[in-house]
């Protein structure tokens, strides 16, 4: 969010924001480890977060229980009112256990007056439990100013069952009389006979009338009583009667108010029946019907909404369904891997434009519905009409999928940062070097890592497990003294020499970026060193790229490898198996095949490291959830060509909905296609090399680029 403010130059250029923060501060229910897990449990080793964003979030963020739950969102609420339009609203997502703390920060940062509503959201229909059943989540809504504040008003369609119909207690039938409906008619016990619902309405308003009122209807002269009057003159009184619209009730005349007239009602704070019914594909996920709501009321097309609390990419899908611009963020891979296929797999209605020169912008045809009133009919008067905003109308001959978006990453430049966050400077006294391997056992064990010596030690002790069984032990290691990016020399055996490698750790809570694979390269080239490791908590794709592409001299040998997260959170795990922290994950396993001047490439397996297990294996595709391809890489930016998603979350097609969708203008076969692991035909393009990306069940990201040969 600063980012985006900062670099972008966006403050005040959003007008929507929805955060669907962690409800409080525990730790498991909040987090997905997996793409195809959604049976997290706490206190099970086997739901808790292996990536290292995530688990910042719970060491830092949480460590001093509410303050710091407050503190965090406090920061990212400031950045949110910067962020905003001055037309803008903001949504925060959350429950009772917290709403009275989180409306009290709301107030501090938005100002108690741009408080809009706190809407009741019904989650769920029953549920079991000791004492009251809470069913219900609440949104905060506030503007940045209520004055300038920009609001569509949504309806409802009566229906039966509810206040909103039931309440119209008497029809009249077709052939003219007019009856009160029976209990069950209204319960739907019995069916309703044909005619128009209607309910009886006073006539009166309280004070006094200044002139006289009296009225000839039906051979009876009627007054109102004394201290009111009519809510119409007589004259309008007339024009009711001669439009059918006056009933004699018992003791007064009534007004009868059609359930036509008006067949809307407008939506109020208190939202019932969304819960999210069979349609979850993340752990902790809103329902889409409660932020298309909040988006229609708030925004028109070609607006933009932000959502910085990804999750599945609800927000995102909702904004792409209604013509809204969209940016959201996670600090998880695997939230944006499920974001990413929701978005992509995703096909929507296509809605007629109202200016289709200005495109969306010029926003759609909606369907509107008269909204006839006493006052329109006593006036003789047009009635007016409500627009539908959450009904456009829709061009059934033609289908819509996702528009072009990107996927990017804020990086981490270096691993010292100025607040600490960084890995701090080597301490030789840290361990005794008299016992150092049982010494950095038996305290990894207890604290999470926190110097580059503690690194060194560990890689020096446990070395790296290397694809296909083999091991690289070290036979010295110690840290650099120069402050550079490289943070440890040593030697290690190989065909009976002793040989020379440079190690470079990326920072404890972010990725090995580019920019650090590229410096450390250009410094280890000519510096006499056989090999050089890079050993991170993940890596960007802006690192495997560069890594994928490096033409490294014949005497250097560059590994990547990862640090099992149980470095940051040992006292969580009941397990750390100390031979396997540090593992080479391969690039993706991938054939080129040719026929004529076709090429196409068939992906064989990836190497996928198991955290939970701390083994890497290299099983074909099962581990594969995504796969996509750019058939003409610039290796600046990689452009999605072509999608497949062999292994999606629970064995469901993730193309299923979409080629329903489609159904009749697209080749069946060539669409099964995308659940495998072959690609389409493609030419070779302008750069003569296409690149692979293959995501896991854990989000993690790997890229291997292929040279295609010229025709010559």
């Amino acid at each position: 969010m600063n980012s985006l403010i900062r670099r972008e130059g966006m403050a005040g250029k959003v007008q929507c924001i929805y955060i669907d923060p962690p409800y409080g501060v525990n730790y498991n229910s909040n987090f997905q480890p997996r793409t195809d897990q959604r049976d997290v449990r706490d206190g099970d080793d086997r739901s808790l977060t292996r990536e290292p964003e995530q688990i910042r979030t719970y060491r830092d963020t949480w460590q001093l229980g509410i303050h710091s739950y407050l503190t965090y969102l406090r920061d990212r609420l400031l950045l949110a009112k910067d962020l905003l339009a001055d037309s803008g609203s903001i949504f925060v997502q959350i429950s009772d256990e917290n709403l009275h703390r989180v409306r009290s920060l709301m107030d501090e940062v938005f100002g108690r007056g741009n408080f809009v509503a706190a809407v009741t959201v019904q989650k769920t229909g029953s549920i079991e439990a000791n004492l009251l059943p809470r069913t219900v989540d609440f949104l905060l809504f506030y503007a940045k100013s209520k004055s300038e504040v920009k609001y569509r008003q949504l309806y409802l369609e009566r229906t039966q069952g509810t206040t909103t119909l039931d309440r119209y207690d008497w029809i009249e039938l077709a052939d003219g009389p007019v009856r009160r409906l029976t209990t069950k008619e209204i319960s739907g016990a019995e069916p309703i006979p044909e005619g128009r619902r209607f309910r009886q309405t006073s006539l009166i308003s309280s004070g006094a009338s200044a002139t006289p009122q009296e009225f000839m209807y039906a051979g009876q002269a009627w007054l109102p009583k004394r201290g009111s009057h009519w809510k119409t003159s007589v004259e309008g009184l007339q024009r009711l009667g001669a439009a059918n619209r006056l009933i004699v009730s018992t003791r007064s005349l009534q007004y009868k108010r059609y359930a036509d007239d008006f067949p809307v009602v407008p939506l109020n704070d208190r939202w019932e029946s969304v819960q999210i019914g069979t349609e979850l594909i993340y752990v902790v996920q809103t329902p889409v019907s409660v932020v298309e709501r909040c988006l229609l009321m708030t925004t028109d097309p070609g607006d933009l909404v932000l959502d910085p609390t990804c999750g599945s990419g609800t927000t995102a899908y909702v904004a792409e369904q209604w013509g809204r611009r969209w940016i959201t963020a996670d600090t998880s891979r695997v939230a944006l891997a499920l974001a990413r296929q929701r978005l992509m797999t995703a096909s929507y209605d296509w809605y007629d434009l109202a200016d289709p020169e200005r495109g969306v912008d010029g926003g759609f045809v909606y369907r509107t519905v008269p909204h006839v009133t006493l006052r329109s009919i006593a006036q003789n008067e047009p009635p007016e009409t409500e627009t539908l905003y959450d009904q456009p109308k829709v061009d059934k001959r033609k289908t819509r999928v996702a528009g072009p978006f990107t996927v990017e990453q804020i990086p981490s430049f270096g691993i010292e940062a100025a607040d600490g966050d960084g890995i701090g400077a080597y301490d030789p006294g840290a361990l005794d070097a008299r016992d150092r391997s049982d010494d950095v056992r038996h305290r990894s064990n207890e604290n999470p890592v926190s110097s580059i010596g503690e690194l060194v030690d560990l890689l020096r002790i446990d070395g790296v497990r290397l694809p296909g069984g083999r091991h690289l032990e070290f036979t010295t290691l110690s840290p650099t003294t120069d402050g550079g990016q490289v943070h440890a020399e040593g030697e290690y055996p190989e065909a009976g020499e002793a040989r020379r490698i440079a190690v470079s750790f990326g920072p404890l809570h972010g990725p090995v970026s580019a920019r650090q694979v590229e410096e450390v390269l250009s410094d280890v080239t000519f510096a006499g060193y056989h090999a050089v490791l890079f050993a991170g908590f993940a890596f960007d794709a802006g690192a495997q790229e560069y890594l994928s592409k490096y033409r490294t001299p014949k005497h250097i040998q560059v590994l990547s490898a990862n640090i099992a997260a149980d470095v940051l959170v040992p006292d969580l795990l009941k397990n750390r198996r100390g031979q396997q922290l540090f593992a080479v994950f391969g690039e993706p396993d991938a054939r080129l095949n040719r026929s004529g001047a076709d090429f196409t490439v068939e992906l064989l397996g990836m190497d996928v490291y198991d955290p939970t297990s701390g083994e890497v294996s290299s099983a074909g595709t099962d581990g594969v959830a995504a796969w996509f391809l750019d058939t003409d890489y610039d290796r600046r930016s990689f452009l999605v060509s072509q999608a497949f998603f062999p292994g999606s979350a629970g064995g469901a097609d993730p193309w299923a909905r979409l080629g329903r969708a489609l159904r009749g203008w697209v080749d069946p076969d060539a669409f099964e296609m995308l659940r495998g692991t072959t690609s389409l035909p493609f030419s070779r393009g302008e750069q003569g090399r296409a690149a692979i990306k293959v995501i896991d069940f854990r989000g993690n990201e790997a890229i291997k680029i292929v040279d295609l040969p010229s025709d010559a």
